[in-house]
């Protein structure tokens, strides 16, 4: 009540906050009860909700809303620029020298033989053009989430794609001599392409210096990003770490589950057979399973995770099973003729599905602590908020009427 008598209330408020100043008419719709919700004394900042319709910035220019934006991720910032890069370019001259050695190799060799020897060869080859691509994926998957843990890990799954492929010369070579019983015609083979194979390795090795430099540097470009959205909680930011390892976890165990099993069917080739039809049922599961988990993870669902941690324990002991009955065998021409590069991917899927059971049960500790709220904010891109209200700054959010 001011001292005329006059019975009218005036608000004392910033000049930015007026609902006559074009960023107040613009930005707020004000509440008619709110006067008389705070009995004439109060108006809290929370009366003045933000406009549906458009957003404008401080001079009044209209913003585009969320809805209207580019819903397609694009690295915006110079190291993740730089990271994109390294990997387009790595990708396309590693899958094109190894698409054009898939078709011409064979293209050779099934004049001459079309038997087990370049069944080999395919998947080799084959297995390889698609690790690299699916590594890209991932790749863009990692810089779109923000997420270094899974930067860090295809560095290390570059590094395998780099051993993997000096394994290939010494495999192919093998294959080769084996298939082409004339040393001279073989040795004419291989030397078409022995410069192509040495500079796969040559390639992914620069491309795997240069990615570990770049996940340093967007290493603390993603804490900082995170840590705005997640606030300077250290708790909260070591929950959200977890489940980001857990995530990256589960997408590289797919592709080494996926990479041991069709191994193990190209080696069988008998549909008939009870160990083909075992091994082709874990494909769809280990694909279900994973993309579950990653859900049930997301939504803290506790009973519905258990159950997909036993369906990799099931896989997991049909993997290792498999290797038991391969070093067992004498028959070189089943399971041992994959052996190398079979142990090489059932080696890094135990040990990746063993890592994905222990994160499993670290995040099911970190359930229903306030997490679930800010992993599905961060999904979906909305601003930074405070979901549970445990952790907003204390700022006095209202204005008192004179």
């Amino acid at each position: 009540m001011d001292s005329s008598g006059s019975g009218v209330a005036e608000a004392t408020v910033h000049p930015a906050s007026r609902a006559d100043s074009p960023q107040g008419r613009h930005n707020f719709d004000f509440r008619k009860s709110a006067l008389s919700s705070h009995n004439r004394k109060y108006i809290e900042l929370d009366d003045f909700t933000p406009s549906t319709d458009q957003v404008h910035n401080d001079r009044g220019h209209v913003i585009p809303s969320k809805k209207n934006r580019r819903s397609v991720y694009m690295p915006n910032t110079l190291w993740t620029r730089s990271f994109a890069i390294a990997m387009v370019l790595e990708t396309l001259a590693t899958v094109g020298i190894e698409s054009w050695v898939f078709v011409s190799m064979l293209d050779q060799l099934d004049k001459i033989e079309k038997g087990s020897a370049t069944l080999r060869i395919r998947s080799f080859l084959g297995l390889y053009i698609f690790a690299l691509l699916y590594e890209l994926a991932l790749s863009y998957d990692a810089l779109r989430r923000k997420n270094s843990f899974q930067l860090f890990g295809l560095c290390i799954c570059n590094f395998g794609l780099f051993t993997y492929g000096i394994l290939q010369m010494g495999e192919i070579k093998k294959t080769v001599i084996e298939v082409v019983a004339d040393t001279a015609r073989s040795n004419k083979i291989l030397g078409m392409y022995e410069i192509e194979l040495i500079l796969v390795p040559v390639f992914l090795s620069l491309g795997t210096a240069i990615m570990i430099f770049v996940t340093w540097k967007l290493r603390a470009e993603f804490s900082w990003s995170i840590y705005k959205d997640i606030s300077a909680d250290l708790q909260m930011n070591r929950r959200y770490f977890v489940y980001q390892v857990y995530i990256a976890l589960l997408k590289f165990d797919w592709f080494f589950i996926f990479g041991t099993q069709l191994q193990i069917l190209l080696s069988i080739q008998d549909f008939e057979n009870e160990e083909f039809l075992i091994n082709a049922a874990m494909v769809p599961v280990a694909i279900i399973a994973l993309s579950l988990a990653a859900l049930f993870c997301r939504r803290e669902k506790r009973k519905s995770l258990f159950v997909m941690m036993i369906f990799m324990v099931a896989i997991l002991a049909s993997i290792i099973r498999t290797m038991f009955q391969m070093y067992q065998s004498q028959d070189s021409s089943s399971l041992g003729s994959f052996k190398t590069s079979l142990t090489l991917f059932a080696a890094i899927a135990t040990f990746l599905i063993i890592s994905t059971l222990l994160n499993s049960v670290w995040c099911m500790m970190n359930f229903h602590k306030g997490l679930k709220d800010y992993v599905k904010q961060l999904r979906g891109k909305k601003p930074a908020s405070n979901p549970s209200g445990h952790w907003v700054s204390e700022i006095n959010s209202r204005f008192e009427l004179n």
